[in-house]
């Protein structure tokens, strides 16, 4: 493994399961059928195998830690926003369906998704973008179907395979954090981006993005409280509009 993995970030999973009142097993089976889900699909996607899965990691880590500014796009920003981070220089990473409000790719590094992100989603996947795939215990169903469907595109997108359990998954890697969008930092410092080099676009604590999963609102309010708390610990909440 490369990446250096603050253990505090990994910690605080503990404290938001018991928040949730979430069982720690689900997570445990949901990390190792995500592993399964990939290897099933090997055969038709062989960057997809263990080895395959490294190569990407590692290739991300190169252009992320080696890009002058890195943005993670959350789900709360505007087309305008992303039209103007895809003009200027560095590399984004797109926090699951926030991918929709950029129209314009060319700079997008990859995708950090637990599989919520829709027809978004599945078009970034479509075009063969890298995918930093997350499984938690209640998406399994939802990621099985998805890497059985994007494993038959003509250019399947780049997996690296994430999970939130304190023990390590063969096969998978965690990097920390909760929601996408705090993941999403969390794995890029985790890349070896510098801190200062990292910029948030569309991050809000009391509103729900337009581009965030159908939920519950109460709950994603809830849950955008951790991410604040996450992004406090990493000193980078200054971009949160309140």
């Amino acid at each position: 493994m490369h990446e250096a993995v603050e253990q505090r970030l990994v910690d605080i999973q503990d404290e938001v399961r018991d928040a949730f009142g979430w069982a720690l097993d689900e997570d445990r089976v949901a990390a190792k059928a995500l592993v399964q889900s990939a290897s099933e699909c090997v055969k038709a996607v062989p960057t997809w195998s263990e080895d395959g899965r490294r190569d990407t990691l590692d290739t991300l880590r190169i252009e992320l830690s080696s890009a002058e500014r890195v943005t993670v796009l959350g789900a709360a920003a505007t087309e305008q926003e992303a039209l103007r981070v895809s003009q200027q220089e560095g590399l984004i990473i797109a926090a699951d369906g926030s991918v929709g409000a950029l129209q314009v790719r060319s700079r997008l590094a990859c995708v950090v998704s637990d599989f919520d992100g829709g027809a978004h989603l599945h078009s970034a996947a479509e075009e063969g973008v890298p995918i930093v795939a997350h499984g938690h215990g209640d998406n399994i169903q939802r990621s099985a179907l998805a890497l059985s469907e994007w494993s038959q595109f003509d250019t399947p997108p780049p997996l690296v395979l994430t999970h939130q359990t304190p023990t390590s998954c063969h096969g998978a890697h965690n990097f920390g954090g909760f929601t996408d969008g705090d993941r999403a930092v969390c794995f890029a410092l985790a890349m070896g981006v510098n801190p200062q080099n990292i910029n948030l676009v569309g991050f809000s604590l009391n509103t729900v993005g337009k581009w965030s999963a159908t939920t519950v609102p109460g709950q994603k309010l809830k849950k955008l409280a951790w991410m604040y708390r996450i992004l406090e610990m990493v000193e980078l909440h200054d971009a949160v509009v309140p």
